[in-house]
């Protein structure tokens, strides 16, 4: 138990350690950085009024994870929204539920699966409604509700043979409007081709032209993806994204899902890290950022200048361009779950906080909403933000 004399020192230890943790934390829940700073506060101040309850100092992380959780909750009743279907709130002070919380959290609980498996019960929805009503209560009443097949014929006063046949035309119709009507929609969850010599469309537009979607080819028994687009890639060593990685990979089964893996990973890995110039590799070692104009580093379509770092132990590099950067923000990849179809409008300088930086601009192709942010020269580091211009 912590001694209320060392309450105050204990709780500013906390602050500087875990206040960070708790926002990425909150991000992740909530898809608004913003947002998260208020509710990570919002947790430090509950946990400061119940450090009492704290019976076990080593397991902080998790009791605080515990909180943000509840707190992320009470904030998606208030805005009516459930987010990622969590389960009730736990009491901060019971302990066999937080540890099915630390575990849910750290090992089995993936956010982007929740939401996929959600938006496709959404997209079957949607599906059924175009559907005729006898094929849609057909299909229902088998497929969703397990009704056996002799009582559904009952209910219709047929025989079964007569609700067998009508139930294969209602899935061969069902499958004929997921694979017209809605196969951009269906995309993200099909399996990645395992075709290693040709390209397949994705159902993401192009965040450079806005004009095209990407194209791609996901290996997923070997959790190798590549991403471009037919016409700002033109050369055939560029890429938006190239990756071969079990740890980002695993598990996904669409180009979706996938791209917004990679951005994720830009953010932990590089984003946080932009200030001061160093990034930790996979190996254990401090790797220098390095500026690097076009040439000079690994090919990067559309830009003229990217940061590169290189491990010369383990091998590992990787180059990302300021554009690649920007649109891997919370705030932007929010922007882009927003507005879709987005495209990339001409860089230009300014001087912001007494810095010399560039803003880059992301421009909304049906509504011509835009999210501008600036980011310093020398480091690429985000300054300001700012929703329609500076």
């Amino acid at each position: 138990m912590i001694q209320n004399t060392d309450r105050s020192k204990s709780f500013e230890t906390i602050l500087s350690l875990e206040r960070t943790r708790l926002v990425r934390l909150c991000t992740r829940f909530t898809g608004d950085s913003n947002i998260a700073e208020d509710l990570a506060q919002e947790t430090l101040l509950e946990a400061w009024q119940h450090f009492d309850a704290l019976r076990d100092q080593h397991r902080i992380s998790q009791w605080l994870s515990g909180i943000a959780h509840n707190i992320c909750l009470r904030w998606a009743r208030k805005q009516g929204r459930n987010l990622l279907q969590f389960a009730e709130p736990l009491f901060i002070d019971d302990d066999a539920a937080l540890a099915q919380l630390e575990d849910t959290i750290e090992d089995g609980f993936d956010v982007e699966a929740e939401l996929e498996r959600k938006e496709l019960i959404e997209l079957l929805d949607r599906a059924l409604a175009l559907l005729t009503p006898e094929a849609r209560t057909l299909l229902i009443a088998r497929y969703i509700e397990e009704t056996p097949l002799a009582e559904v014929a009952a209910q219709l006063g047929m025989n079964t043979g007569a609700v067998t046949m009508r139930l294969q035309r209602g899935k061969i119709a069902l499958r004929r409007v997921l694979t017209t009507e809605l196969r951009y929609e269906l995309a993200p969850y099909r399996r990645g081709t395992t075709d290693t010599s040709g390209w397949e469309e994705t159902p993401l537009w192009c965040m450079s032209c806005g004009q095209h979607r990407i194209i791609g080819q996901y290996r997923q028994h070997e959790n190798e993806l590549w991403l471009k687009c037919p016409v700002c890639c033109p050369e055939p060593d560029h890429f938006f994204v190239h990756t071969h990685s079990p740890s980002l990979l695993s598990g996904v089964k669409g180009y979706r899902r996938a791209f917004s893996r990679i951005a994720s990973w830009v953010d932990d890995f590089f984003l946080s890290k932009l200030a001061n110039a160093r990034v930790t590799c996979y190996c254990g070692r401090t790797l220098p950022l390095q500026m690097a104009r076009f040439g000079e580093a690994p090919s990067l379509p559309y830009s003229q200048q990217s940061l590169y770092c290189q491990c010369d132990v383990c091998g590992f590099s990787d180059a990302e361009s300021l554009e690649s950067l920007v649109f891997a923000l919370p705030e932007v990849q929010r922007f882009y779950r927003e507005h879709s179809r987005i495209h990339l409008l001409p860089n230009y300088e300014v001087e912001a906080d007494g810095r010399p930086a560039i803003v880059t601009r992301f421009e909304s192709i049906t509504n011509q909403e835009k999210i501008v942010v600036v980011s310093a020269s020398d480091t690429f580091e985000a300054l300001q933000y700012h929703g329609n211009g500076v």
